[in-house]
């Protein structure tokens, strides 16, 4: 599954049916698997992601980055529908407000297509963002230290271990989600600094906690394409973070990932 493709397919979709609606439109890419309609988030800014079209004043990712102050150029994508080419930027939530503020005194209304999926954002100068109540991972002592100092796992690293708990913990789903007819290795595994709680009456939640909890599961390794795959399928009720996890067979601890729920 390719993430582009799938934003670009949304992206078109979503340009042919606002053509004669509101210019904001969301759009949910709904899990299968799980009723979204259990539970009414209050979304926040930054666990969002949002596909901006590039017209007008924001007719190209360098007009964004500095209408919003990006200290990166956002990324683009480009599909084509029946009414032709339409151009799209990925931006974070926390970004769409600064758009709206810039453009308040001008004619111009942005178009936003909210995308559904788990976040994905690992610092290369920080810990963060890491699973646990007790550590504050933008502290000083949590910072790099010097301009070679690594942060694992980096943001592009694959294959990458994740700690899977509830629904995704039961290898017949796992293997269904990431389009495996069966799973390679799967290792029993515990995380510390998170807790479980409940969602939608059924579902188990992963939530930061104290250093000292424990929180059993299983883990994985996981590729670039499988990875996609169960960002959609946590949707953005989700964030990944770092985490430390503990491989119960052998004892030995790897720097992985997990999602963490982040909905209040």
């Amino acid at each position: 599954m390719d993430l582009l493709a799938e934003l670009e397919h949304l992206a078109i979709q979503a340009e042919i049916e606002i053509e004669n609606e509101d210019n904001t439109l969301e759009t949910n890419l709904i899990n299968n698997h799980r009723p979204t309609t259990q539970i009414k988030p209050q979304k926040r800014d930054y666990t969002t992601t949002y596909l901006v079209k590039l017209e007008g004043p924001l007719s190209s990712p360098s007009h964004i980055q500095d209408i919003a102050g990006l200290l990166e150029l956002p990324l683009q994508t480009t599909g084509e529908g029946e009414f032709g080419n339409a151009s799209f930027c990925l931006i974070k939530g926390t970004t769409r407000p600064e758009i709206l503020s810039a453009l308040s005194n001008t004619t111009h209304t942005p178009t936003f297509i909210r995308v559904n999926m788990a976040e994905k954002h690992l610092s290369n100068y920080s810990m963060s963002p890491y699973l646990g109540s007790d550590i504050d991972p933008t502290l000083p002592h949590h910072r790099a230290q010097s301009m070679d100092q690594l942060f694992l796992p980096t943001q592009n690293q694959y294959p990458v271990w994740y700690f899977f708990y509830g629904t995704l913990a039961d290898p017949e789903i796992l293997a269904l989600q990431i389009s495996l007819p069966r799973l390679r290795v799967l290792r029993r595994a515990m995380v510390k600094g998170g807790i479980i709680k409940m969602w939608g009456g059924q579902y188990k939640a992963l939530i930061d906690g104290p250093s000292s909890s424990i929180v059993h599961g299983w883990a994985y390794e996981v590729g670039y394409e499988e990875e996609e795959q169960l960002w959609y399928y946590e949707t953005d009720q989700y964030d990944v973070v770092r985490c430390e996890i503990h491989m119960v067979d052998s004892g030995d601890i790897v720097k992985g990932l997990t999602f963490r729920f982040i909905d209040d």
